[in-house]
């Protein structure tokens, strides 16, 4: 089938959504199958990544009325120049606007949400209000809807009694054998198992300050927390992690990390932290599960969907002193939580690996197609 996807950044700048084409694409090459993927970009050009298609039409400059630029850009280039479209699949809603225009043209489409943008606290609430009305637009303007995770799909049933399908982000399993070329730990004087690691980007809705202010409130005893990610968007909010971390030299800042730096992290770190009041389905969280990391994770809906009941240190979202508790069990008793990570791990390896979700992704797009 040939697919085309629309609606991330530059692929080569992973974030979610992007992270998603890239890999479920790779893999659709593998299976046989033609996908191509339209990016918002600074120029307009074409190249081949992982031997698909990588089409770059470049945005504007305002982040309201980009996406819905890109998404008709890219819908009208298909319908113009690809021959034997057999779907677009739109991620998030503001590119899937111009889902009807496809249909006009006999092209079947879906929108595939990556979670409920509104509820983020960086948005005034004006601009919350603005994005719930377009998500109520969009849910009945497309036909067909997937989401990343069941809590979004229960989501969506009960707002707008639209129907959807689950086909959630994966992970690549680690190869425990590579090699990995990386001098991070000896930069930041890490030790292996001796640090908490929290990796993502440094948003308000991911709780990286109330992590920081709770670590800041225990006795160590060797340990450190490291939190690798940025967040060029708001460098506000970067300085003033770095201000509430500043007094505590335990508290490593390594800016976001990629490649193999990436991967010894992973690899070495003691307990993995998740403390987020929202998420879709966490790609750092699968893959922490699949580095076999305990984890210290927020009791949220799309945690709870991927860590059993007693698979995890469970802590409330926006929760100072649970996290000072959550760190001190986690300290104390190391062979303890530890306990569970093989379990975690078999649990990533038999339902969120990108072969495993392609297949799925292939077997629902393919009763879609035939309709």
């Amino acid at each position: 089938m040939k697919i085309v996807f629309i609606g991330g950044r530059d692929i080569h700048i992973i974030g979610g959504i992007e992270n998603y084409m890239l890999n479920l694409s790779t893999q659709l090459v593998k299976m046989g199958h033609e996908p191509i993927v339209f990016c918002e970009s600074d120029s307009n050009y074409e190249e081949y990544v992982n031997g698909f298609k990588v089409i770059h039409l470049k945005g504007l400059k305002s982040n309201l009325i980009c996406k819905p630029w890109v998404g008709l850009k890219a819908t009208l280039y298909t319908i113009r120049k690809l021959k034997n479209v057999d779907l677009i699949h739109y991620n998030a809603w503001p590119p899937s606007l111009w889902s009807p225009i496809a249909s006009l043209f006999g092209i079947k489409s879906l929108m595939q949400g990556h979670g409920l943008e509104w509820q983020r606290s960086k948005y005034s609430p004006f601009q919350q209000r603005i994005m719930k009305f377009m998500e109520l637009v969009t849910a009945y303007l497309n036909r067909n809807l997937i989401m990343c995770s069941e809590d979004q799909c229960r989501y969506f049933k009960k707002q707008y009694k639209r129907n959807a399908t689950a086909i959630p982000t994966a992970i690549t399993l680690p190869d425990e054998n590579k090699t990995i070329n990386s001098d991070i730990l000896t930069k930041y004087s890490l030790q292996p198992k001796k640090y908490f690691l929290f990796l993502a980007r440094l948003v308000q809705d991911k709780n990286p300050d109330y992590l920081i202010k709770a670590f800041n409130k225990i006795e160590a005893n060797g340990y450190k927390l490291v939190i690798a990610g940025n967040n060029i968007s708001d460098i506000e909010y970067v300085q003033m992690l770095k201000k509430i971390g500043s007094t505590n030299p335990n508290v490593i800042f390594t800016d976001a990390v990629y490649g193999d730096d990436k991967e010894c992290l992973l690899r070495n770190a003691f307990t993995f932290c998740i403390p987020s009041t929202i998420e879709g389905l966490s790609i750092s969280l699968l893959e922490a599960m699949s580095y076999q990391l305990p984890v210290i994770a927020s009791d949220i809906p799309s945690n709870r969907e991927v860590l059993e009941n007693d698979k995890a240190i469970w802590v409330r979202a926006e929760n100072i002193e649970d996290l000072v508790i959550a760190f001190s069990k986690a300290i104390n008793s190391p062979d303890k939580i530890a306990q569970n990570a093989r379990y975690n791990y078999n649990k990533i390896r038999k339902n969120y690996t990108w072969q495993r979700i392609t297949e799925k992704y292939i077997a629902h797009i393919s009763t879609l197609c035939t309709k």
